[in-house]
C-alpha cells in the first residue's frame, strides 16, 4: 500500500462466477489445492485475464505473500487463494480516498484472506468492530428492502 508505485489489492470475499474452460491448466491445479471454496476470486479490473496467488506466510507482516502461478508449485493444501486480476491505485490515490472517507479501514485477522465462507466475510468483519461501524454489518444486502 502506498509505495512509489502506488497500491494494489484484491477482493477476498467474492468468488469469480465465470468458469474456466481449460480444466488441465496450471491455474486449475492451483485452484483445486487452494483454500475452499476452490474458486478463482475477483481481483480486477487491472489485468482482468491475468492471475495471481496469495499464499499464507507467517514471516511477512501481512501474513501473506504473492506466488508466481507459472513458475512456483502449490504447497500445502488450503494455504493459498487464486485471484483473477487485481485492483490498482496511483501513488497517494488510495491514501487520499481513505482520508476522504471512501473506505472503512479496520484491523484484519490472519484467517480473513483464506476464510472458508467468503460470501459472509464482509458482514462478519464489520460485526466484530466497535461503535457505529458494527451496525453497518446488520444492513440488509439490498437496503431498499429494509
Amino acid at each position: 500500500h502506498d509505495d512509489d508505485e502506488g497500491s494494489m489489492g484484491v477482493v477476498i470475499n467474492r468468488a469469480d462466477i465465470e468458469p474456466m474452460h481449460d480444466h488441465d491448466s496450471p491455474v486449475q491445479r492451483w485452484i483445486h489445492s487452494s483454500a475452499p471454496p476452490y474458486a478463482t476470486f475477483v481481483g480486477r479490473p487491472v489485468e482482468p485475464f491475468g492471475y495471481m496467488c496469495l499464499h499464507a506466510d507467517d514471516s511477512t507482516t501481512s501474513g501473506v505473500r504473492s506466488l508466481d502461478i507459472v513458475s512456483d508449485v502449490p504447497t500445502g493444501h488450503g494455504t493459498h487463494r487464486v485471484f483473477r486480476g487485481y485492483s490498482g491505485w496511483a501513488p497517494q490515490q488510495l491514501h487520499d480516498e481513505i482520508n476522504e472517507g471512501g473506505w472503512f479501514v479496520v484491523p484484519s485477522r490472519a484467517g480473513d484472506v483464506f476464510d472458508n465462507d467468503p460470501s459472509s466475510l464482509w458482514v462478519r468483519v464489520l460485526r466484530r468492530q466497535m461503535g457505529d461501524l458494527r451496525r453497518v454489518g446488520n444492513f440488509p444486502p439490498d437496503p431498499t428492502l429494509n
